[in-house]
């Protein structure tokens, strides 16, 4: 059962793309670590920020089945298999992208990397238990490049809770905004699943 459920929702198709985005995500901060018009941690925040947003866009592919009425009616308990599955998730993202980040630390962000997941991932779940997984990308990526490009230069440990993609790790405030993120998407999504009636309308 477990493994028809992963195999409906492109489990593995989706592993596959976040492999992809990973590797991306070293090569570009390689090639802006190289710049000189970007010195250390400064090359940081443009994959710390967009690298989990492409992860969690990906993500969302999974989160509705091709029949969710149908899904909903079998006779068992939906919530731990959709707790399970945003956990698991995340892990395998939040994992794939730190990774690419240990190298060196100073300039990729792995921290970074792996908080700002967590935070995409919880806006995504969020997204699609309000208006459905076919829309679910779309405030994520709004959110994301809204903040990138207003966000205060340098940034502000005060504005973290909302400038949380482009913070530091040092910021607590970002990691607090990532975790309420996360914990909302979580148990909207678990409790409710993907809303139907967005998915059929798109």
């Amino acid at each position: 059962m477990t493994r028809l459920h992963v195999r409906s929702r492109y489990g593995p198709e989706v592993v596959a793309g976040v492999m992809v985005v990973a590797l991306l995500a070293w090569a570009a901060a390689e090639w802006l670590s190289s710049r000189p018009y970007f010195d250390g941690p400064q090359a940081r925040p443009p994959v710390a920020a967009l690298a989990p947003v492409f992860a969690a866009v990906l993500v969302s592919v999974t989160l509705a089945g091709a029949d969710e009425e149908l899904e909903r009616s079998a006779a068992r308990r939906w919530w731990p298999i959709r707790l399970a599955h945003v956990l698991i998730a995340t892990a395998v993202c939040a994992a794939a992208l730190a990774l690419t980040g240990l190298w060196e630390p100073t300039r990729c962000g792995a921290a970074e990397l792996a908080r700002n997941t967590v935070a995409s991932v919880g806006l995504v779940t969020v997204a699609t238990a309000l208006a459905g997984a076919a829309r679910a990308w779309a405030p994520v990526i709004a959110y994301t490049g809204v903040v990138y490009l207003a966000a205060p230069k340098p940034v502000i440990a005060s504005t973290a809770w909302w400038t949380w993609p482009v913070q530091p790790a040092s910021a607590p405030l970002a990691w607090w905004a990532a975790a309420a993120w996360f914990a909302a998407g979580l148990v909207l999504y678990a409790r409710n699943g993907a809303r139907v009636a967005a998915d059929r309308e798109a």
